[in-house]
C-alpha cells in the first residue's frame, strides 16, 4: 500500500506539536502532596484508634505488674501504763467517726473476706503479747481486699468487742497509687486507775519505750498480783494517722497509750507497688 503525499504532509505538521506538548509536561513542577496517594479518612481513623489502644494496653500491662488484691492483718494492743497523767495530751473524742459506709470483714464479705486463723501470719506475735504483762492485745483480724486508686478506696471497719475494755472502733482506708497508703481514723477506749505513784513511774518509763516496737520477747516476771486501787474512769480518744507502706515485713503505728501492728502481703502473687522488692512476694511476711 502506498501512502499519499497528503498523509506525510499532515504528519510533518503535527510532529512539532507532539514534541511541544511533551516538553511542556516534562517541565511541570512535581507536587508531592498531589502525586502521593491519600489514605481514606476511615483508614486514618482506624490507625489512630489502634495506636491509642496499643498505648492503653501498654499502660494496663504496666499496672497488671502489681498486686490488685492484698491480705491485710492487724494487731491492736494497749500499753499497761496508768494513763491519767497522760490524758491531758489526748483530749476526749468529741466528734463522730463516719462508719455508715465502712465494710466489716467477714467470711462472706466479698469486699473484705476475713481470713481463717490458720491463714494469719501474726499468730505467734499475738500470743507473745498475751504472755507479756505490760500489754493487752485485744484486736487481731485479717482479711483480703482489693488494692486500687484512692478514688476507688473503701473504708474497712476496725472494731473490737464493744463490751470489753480496752476497745477500738473506727475505719481504715487502704489504696495504691505510687505507693500503698494507709489512713486510720479510730476511737480508742480505755480505763484508768488513780494511783499517783504508779502514774509517775509509768510516765518515766513511757518516755524511753514508745519510740520503738515493743520488745515482747522480754517477758515481764514482776509480781503484780497485789490488788491495785479499783477506782476506774473510762476515756475515749481519737487517733488519726496516714503513712506509706514501704516494707513488707511489718509496720508499726505507735501511740503512748496503744500500738498497731500491720502486715500487708500480696494475695494474687504479684508484687506490691512501692514496697521493697527484696521483701516482696506472695508468701512474704513475719515468720
Amino acid at each position: 500500500m502506498t501512502l499519499s503525499n497528503s498523509f506525510f504532509t499532515l504528519v510533518a505538521k503535527l510532529t512539532p506539536l507532539f514534541l511541544l506538548s511533551g516538553q511542556v509536561y516534562a517541565n511541570q513542577p512535581l507536587n508531592s502532596e498531589s502525586s502521593a496517594p491519600t489514605a481514606p479518612a476511615a483508614t486514618t481513623a482506624l490507625t489512630e484508634s489502634a495506636a491509642a489502644q496499643l498505648s492503653s494496653t501498654d499502660a494496663a500491662t504496666a499496672e497488671d505488674e502489681y498486686a490488685t488484691q492484698a491480705n491485710v492483718e492487724l494487731i491492736v494492743f494497749q500499753r499497761l501504763f496508768d494513763q491519767d497523767s497522760l490524758n491531758q495530751k489526748f483530749p476526749e473524742l468529741n466528734s463522730v467517726i463516719p462508719l455508715a459506709d465502712a465494710v466489716l470483714p467477714s467470711a462472706d464479705q466479698l469486699q473484705a473476706r476475713a481470713l481463717a486463723a490458720n491463714e494469719m501470719q501474726l499468730n505467734d506475735i499475738f500470743t507473745k503479747f498475751q504472755q507479756h504483762e505490760a500489754y493487752i492485745p485485744f484486736y487481731h483480724q485479717a482479711w483480703t481486699q482489693a488494692l486500687g486508686a484512692q478514688s476507688a478506696a473503701f473504708p474497712i471497719r476496725i472494731q473490737s468487742d464493744p463490751a470489753a475494755i480496752p476497745a477500738i472502733d473506727g475505719r481504715l482506708l487502704i489504696w495504691q497509687d505510687e505507693k500503698i497508703e494507709l489512713n486510720f481514723n479510730l476511737a480508742f477506749s480505755y480505763n484508768t486507775r488513780a494511783d499517783a505513784q504508779e502514774q509517775q513511774q509509768a510516765f518515766g518509763s513511757l518516755a524511753q519505750e514508745t519510740a520503738t516496737v515493743p520488745d515482747i520477747d522480754a517477758i515481764n516476771t514482776e509480781d503484780n498480783t497485789e490488788e491495785k486501787n479499783n477506782r476506774t474512769q473510762r476515756h475515749t480518744i481519737q487517733y488519726q494517722s496516714q503513712s506509706s507502706y514501704s516494707d513488707n515485713q511489718m509496720m508499726y503505728f505507735d501511740h503512748p497509750l496503744f500500738g498497731i501492728l500491720v502486715l500487708i502481703s500480696s494475695a494474687d502473687g504479684k508484687p506490691l507497688k512501692g514496697v521493697n522488692s527484696e521483701n516482696n512476694g506472695e508468701n512474704s511476711g513475719m515468720q
